[in-house]
């Protein structure tokens, strides 16, 4: 028999990353910043981390701030978005100690949600994203006698990662680098294992 075969993925959850690659020049002026914010505000905020300090929300607007204008120079770079479309953000930071992690969660009533990472080390914690298509999914390329595994057992190894078909994916952090995805997204930070903090700053961006 003559056939011919390929295979077309449809509906992708993109993830868009950028990096700094001059990061390690104004690294320390961030770290200093996020310190002191927990300084005048101790108690923070309490969402999804377990553990660990989470700042108040704030809209980022002031360019006379080391931490917004950062924020707002990266995000007007997001050469995915059209020039007619404002990006609003509001944003927070995040401080994990050794233990500390966060729990599954996404992001309502925004169109986009993102993380920066200021200080991470070995191990500090990755992020993870469920597939949001996970149940239908499984169902297609799983053997239903061995749903414990939670593994995709019907497909090649090499056709799954070709076509990007995974239960989870997990992105290690990079000092430097953000990434940005669409807020349905479930994800959640995985334990601390390291010795050193653990420092990011998380928004919610809304487009007009």
């Amino acid at each position: 028999m003559d056939l011919s075969y390929s295979n077309i993925n449809l509906f992708p959850s993109v993830i868009h990353q950028f990096d700094v690659n001059d990061f390690d020049e104004m690294q320390n002026q961030l770290i200093d910043y996020v310190y002191k914010m927990r300084e005048k505000d101790p108690v923070g905020n309490s969402i999804s981390n377990r553990g660990g300090w989470q700042s108040k929300s704030f809209s980022v607007v002031n360019e006379d701030d080391i931490l917004h204008l950062f924020l707002i120079n990266y995000l007007s770079e997001f050469l995915a978005i059209k020039k007619s479309v404002s990006i609003k953000a509001d944003a927070w930071v995040n401080i994990n100690k050794p233990g500390d992690y966060n729990v599954k969660h996404n992001h309502p009533f925004c169109n986009l949600a993102g993380v920066l990472w200021i200080k991470c080390s070995e191990n500090c914690g990755n992020i993870e994203f469920e597939n949001p298509n996970l149940f239908q999914t499984y169902m297609e390329s799983s053997d239903i006698d061995s749903k414990k595994k939670g593994e995709i057992d019907y497909y090649t190894n090499d056709f799954n990662i070709k076509s990007n078909i995974y239960p989870t994916y997990y992105f290690n952090p990079i000092e430097g680098r953000m990434i940005v995805f669409p807020s349905y997204l479930y994800h959640y930070v995985q334990e601390n294992k390291s010795n050193q903090d653990r420092i990011s700053v998380s928004f919610n961006i809304r487009l007009d």
